[in-house]
């Protein structure tokens, strides 16, 4: 049990989800016995058992729809004659999705990803800051900082476990890397930092690569709401705003009657 509360504890310190599972009851001659526990990632690495065999297999694919689909909480019942297991029996099974819900990645680690950090880490985001400058590191805390060169953000994955991106790092060059390496993932929110003609000519060069139309409207560049100034702390609230409004599904509206 401790091993398998280790590697939970592991995995989330990472940002990723875990789905913890426990026996809570068996029938006949069943394999597993209540209190057994297996944790679960979303590829499927386990940690653990709960009886093994093909329950045991069923019930590491459940776990892995649960984290896919966002559930936080499942059960399932399982006679093991009908997964082909001649042991018999059944058991019962009660699963915990845990792990924060939501990843932001920020590609970045200037005076506006300092701010945004800071403040997307106090409305839930798990925040995973990128850089191929390890001294910047000192500016953060209590976020994952990946220490990566640009040319091998398919290789490293940072994004991984994210669900949100913004693009701000230090010039042009590393936000096209950061830009097009987002536009390989499934990213719920993609947005980069700059002038309305630095994007149209980026945009301009990513076209006659070959890069969609549809791929580019997933961008919001220039990135965030229209109520800041140029102060970074001001930016930053004015991205966290539009990311809040994507996440929530918002309307950009006052609340005042």
């Amino acid at each position: 049990m401790n091993d398998v509360l280790e590697f939970c504890s592991k995995h989330l310190s990472e940002g990723k989800k875990v789905a913890l599972v426990t026996v809570t009851a068996t029938t006949g001659s069943s394999p597993s016995t209540p209190g057994q526990m297996i944790a679960v990632l979303a590829d499927g690495i386990t940690k653990g058992t709960v009886g093994g065999g093909r329950s045991e297999a069923h019930v590491i694919q459940r776990a892995v729809e649960a984290i896919d689909t966002e559930k936080t909480i499942f059960s399932l019942s399982i006679d093991h004659s009908e997964k082909g297991m001649t042991c018999g029996g059944s058991m019962d099974v009660f699963g915990n999705v845990l792990g924060k819900s939501t990843g932001l990645c920020i590609f970045g680690g200037g005076h506006i990803a300092q701010s945004l950090a800071g403040i997307a880490k106090e409305t839930g985001f798990f925040v995973t800051i990128v850089e191929d400058r390890e001294e910047f590191a000192d500016e953060f805390t209590n976020v994952k900082y990946i220490v990566c060169n640009p040319d091998e953000y398919e290789k490293s994955n940072p994004a991984a476990y994210s669900d949100y991106a913004v693009v701000c790092t230090r010039g042009h060059e590393t936000d096209d890397k950061a830009l097009r390496y987002c536009l390989t993932k499934s990213l719920k929110y993609i947005g980069m930092i700059g002038s309305k003609n630095k994007v149209c000519e980026l945009f301009t060069k990513l076209r006659s690569e070959g890069i969609s139309q549809a791929d580019l409207k997933r961008v919001y560049a220039p990135i965030g709401l229209d109520i800041a100034d140029a102060v970074p702390a001001e930016i930053a609230v004015a991205i966290l705003a539009e990311l809040l409004l994507i996440k929530n599904n918002g309307k950009l509206k006052h609340k005042k009657t």
